[in-house]
């Protein structure tokens, strides 16, 4: 039986601005505002010029080319609406997804290449700008389909087929001189270079623009939902530079030509010459974590206001609980990784790789007992943590959130937990970028609680998911929480 096409048929339209009649033409900058026809759009800019164009590109030797705010925003504005340079699968997966239009577990092929595909009339597969450049190429290299080498052959393409798009692309950093011989990234791009060896026997000098093109696609490229488990490559989006607390968020739309497009919101107010920033890493990760996560994979150090707090801004994420027993062990220098880490309360010191082995040996008990995940197994293990660390810690917070989940409304352990994690994701993403799912859980659960106030938790609950994607676990439980409210 074959799936279900993502690709989207529909039309879009609106309201012209300058004349009020239905029209299909869409500004190419916030794509927020109609019109029936180019003489109306080019009336109309003098004026929507104002609001149209929320940022401006700036350049420094630190962070290369960003982008900071041309005027005050607010919660909810468009900073940035675009259709992405080029898109494909991840480049690091195993998952197998529709060619055509990204869907995931394809159950067809495309006709000529015999490539997966939704169905094999999914409508992706004759797109002139995607698969149809691909295609012969593939049917006449006869290779066992690898979905990982999509994307960089994509890329290839657009130097002999686009050279408009391939000139925007090229220009986004790639960090080769961090990626040379006996890195990882080295040995990942020897291997796909192995795996497109029939495609790159048709154009030798791809093989040596091949480092460059992974190099872009790793640095650079946003997952994109929908469609789950593909990457996509934007010209403006890709500039937001990263914070650990950052100040926009994004969601994705397909477009009827079968791209994600992306949306970027001001999260918060934003200042005029404000840096706009994105969070590239896992909010829930402490310090040490995060910043090893970035400098593996964006080849730089964060020094947000975030990464400088010993304390991570009081959430606490990262730290010790100390032997006397009346203290807490923080880091001197926490961004210096390889800073003493101290008590507040008394002289105790610990070495960073002390400190490295001792949260290390912990994760391990923490998947485990996940791996389990039976209420008692969790209630003993939190006890255990919460001997050595702070209640705070990465490990006490992801340990509580699945532990809440089984506990009953009347155990007065789940209150306490559930409120725990409210406010540290209150302290570590109080715009709700990258923890609206998580947060709505543990607001949900705490709404099941006696003396609680249900109505009200809920209802900030789905707020914090207004924007997640159709079908998706965030939407599904928006849906059950509505049903909720008037049950």
């Amino acid at each position: 039986m074959e799936g279900e096409c993502r690709w989207q048929n529909n039309c879009i339209r609106g309201s012209c601005r300058i004349c009020g009649n239905e029209g299909g033409l869409r500004c190419s900058n916030c794509r927020m505002q109609f019109y029936c026809s180019k003489d109306h759009q080019l009336t109309d800019w003098p004026d929507h010029r104002e609001i149209c164009i929320a940022w401006k590109i700036q350049e420094s030797p630190e962070l290369g080319r960003y982008l900071i705010a041309s005027k005050d925003l607010y919660p909810g504005d468009t900073i940035i609406a675009e259709d992405p340079i080029i898109w494909g699968p991840a480049l690091h997966t195993d998952e197998i997804i529709c060619i055509g239009c990204g869907y995931k577990n394809p159950t067809s092929t495309c006709p000529t290449c015999r490539w997966p595909s939704c169905k094999s009339t999914c409508e992706g597969l004759k797109n002139v700008n995607g698969h149809g450049i691909e295609c012969k190429l593939l049917a006449k290299a006869k290779m066992l389909p690898r979905c990982e080498i999509i994307l960089p052959l994509r890329i290839l393409l657009l130097r002999p087929f686009d050279q408009k798009r391939w000139k925007t692309l090229i220009k986004l950093q790639s960090h080769e001189d961090s990626r040379g011989s006996g890195t990882e990234a080295y040995e990942e791009v020897k291997k796909l270079a192995d795996q497109m060896s029939p495609l790159l026997s048709l154009d030798p000098e791809s093989k040596k623009i091949l480092p460059k093109v992974c190099g872009i696609i790793d640095v650079n490229a946003l997952e994109t939902n929908p469609p789950e488990g593909t990457v996509a490559l934007y010209k403006t989006a890709c500039l937001l530079e990263h914070s650990c607390v950052a100040n926009t968020k994004h969601s994705f739309n397909l477009e009827i030509n079968g791209k994600p497009s992306i949306k970027v919101e001001a999260a918060t107010s934003v200042k005029k010459g404000d840096h706009l920033s994105i969070n590239y890493t896992h909010a829930l990760w402490s310090t040490r974590a995060r910043r090893d996560h970035l400098y593996a994979t964006k080849y730089f150090l964060c020094d947000c206001k975030r990464c400088a707090d010993p304390t991570e801004l009081g959430s606490h994420l990262g730290t010790l609980k100390c032997s006397c027993e009346n203290g807490w062990v923080l880091p001197k220098d926490p961004l210096n990784q390889d800073t003493d880490w101290s008590c507040d309360k008394c002289l105790c010191v610990l070495s960073s790789a002390e400190v490295l082995e001792i949260t290390y040996k912990l994760e391990q008990e923490v998947e485990d007992a996940l791996a389990i995940a039976s209420k008692e197994v969790l209630g003993n293990i939190l006890t255990r943590l919460e001997l050595l660390l702070h209640p705070g810690h990465q490990h006490c917070i992801s340990i509580a959130h699945s532990l809440i989940q089984l506990l009953s409304p009347e155990d007065p352990r789940k209150s306490e937990l559930c409120k725990r994690i409210i406010n540290t994701t209150s302290i570590i993403d109080p715009h709700g970028v990258r923890l609206g799912l998580y947060t709505a859980v543990a607001l949900r659960e705490l709404a099941t609680c006696p003396g609680e106030n249900k109505t009200d938790l809920l209802v900030k609950a789905i707020r914090l998911l207004y924007n997640e994607p159709a079908n998706s676990p965030g939407q599904k439980l928006s849906s059950l929480m509505e049903q909720q409210l008037i049950s």
